[in-house]
């Protein structure tokens, strides 16, 4: 065998490994996203919040203060959200009027206040959010139980 085969061979060889190596990775990770849902921004979304058109068959949460929430979410009622940070709240009153309003908005960030709408790791819609927040890890568990974890560094992050 001349240099040139030998050379080609060994081409072969290693494309084939980067291949593989690239196939095993993105199995791995895969596997890692399963149970997560995601949230995707909407405009309908947006003004239901803020024209107070709540979806009567959802559960509303916050996150924060009441005064001053981070985040406001509404969870099909198929779903529990056990969490120490989340807080449920009547969508029927004026408090929850004015959480809407008072939502977090940070000035500094090219963010501002968004709906979204949950979905599962299927994409199939259970949720609705608003915040100036826009990104959040939203995991499914066993029993039907979702966790939404916003991305808040600033506040050193939720821990459920």
């Amino acid at each position: 065998m001349n240099h040139i085969q030998t050379k080609n061979k060994g081409s072969r060889l290693l494309r084939f490994c980067i291949a593989l190596d690239v196939l095993i990775v993105s199995t791995m990770i895969s596997g890692c996203f399963e149970n997560y849902g995601r949230l995707k921004h909407n405009d309908e979304v947006t003004r239901a919040f803020q024209t107070y058109q709540m979806e009567p068959e959802y559960k509303y949460y916050y996150y924060g203060r009441t005064n001053m929430p981070y985040a406001i979410v509404g969870i099909d009622r198929t779903y529990h959200m056990q969490s120490r940070v989340w807080r449920e709240v009547d969508h029927d009153t004026e408090q929850f009027k004015k959480m809407i309003f008072w939502v977090w908005d940070d000035i500094f960030l090219p963010f501002s206040l968004s709906g979204a709408y949950i979905t599962d790791p299927g994409g199939k819609k259970v949720g609705i959010w608003y915040s100036g927040i826009w990104y959040a890890a939203i995991r499914f568990e066993e029993g039907n139980r979702i966790v939404v974890m916003p991305d808040t560094p600033f506040l050193g992050g939720p821990t459920r």
